[in-house]
């Protein structure tokens, strides 16, 4: 009879373990999550800040270069539904060739606007450039997280999924204007 109580307390015993590293492991991958998804709120954002802010420069390209729309494809891209990584990978594209132009039509330089706008996209990028820091960084240790035993379980039941990363754009490229 002492021998049944013994399993049956071994038994909920390892149960016990069992729930305890589930709800361990998933209340960590919640904060991985959960730091991840502000991040993403902020890089979302200044994301849509910095589209506009290549769509109000298109149109001072193109006064001062004759209409050409050097930037059509990037301002198409609002009406696109694609990843903010894919969106920000498109829009540091724009950001070089707006660079490109600055250099090659010195008359945008000239222009007060211009300029002012240029300083926003900076600030931006510099916003943009710590919130993908942070993502990554979360991004990396809930990677990391999930892949060893016994979150690695944990995760495939929670759900939980590996994330991609932001490419490490640094703020000097951006100060190249």
């Amino acid at each position: 009879m002492g021998s049944i109580y013994l399993l049956i307390a071994i038994v909920f015993a390892v149960v016990a373990i069992i729930v305890l590293v589930y709800f361990i492991g998933v209340t960590k991958l919640k904060e991985y999550k959960e730091r991840m998804d502000k991040a993403e709120s902020i890089i979302e954002e200044n994301l849509n800040k910095k589209l506009e802010l290549i769509i109000n420069l298109n149109s001072a390209i193109k006064k001062v270069t004759g209409k050409k729309d050097y930037l059509k494809d990037y301002v198409s891209m609002k009406d696109l539904i694609i990843t903010n990584i894919e969106m920000d990978l498109k829009l540091e594209e724009a950001v070089k060739l707006i660079n490109d132009l600055t250099n090659d039509y010195n008359d945008l330089n000239k222009d007060s606007e211009f300029i002012k706008q240029i300083e926003h996209l900076k600030e931006i990028d510099e916003v943009l450039v710590s919130a993908k820091n942070i993502f990554n960084q979360n991004a990396m240790l809930s990677n990391k997280y999930m892949k060893n035993f016994p979150y690695n379980i944990v995760a495939k039941i929670a759900k939980y999924r590996i994330r991609s990363f932001y490419t490490s754009n640094k703020i000097e490229e951006s100060e190249s204007f």
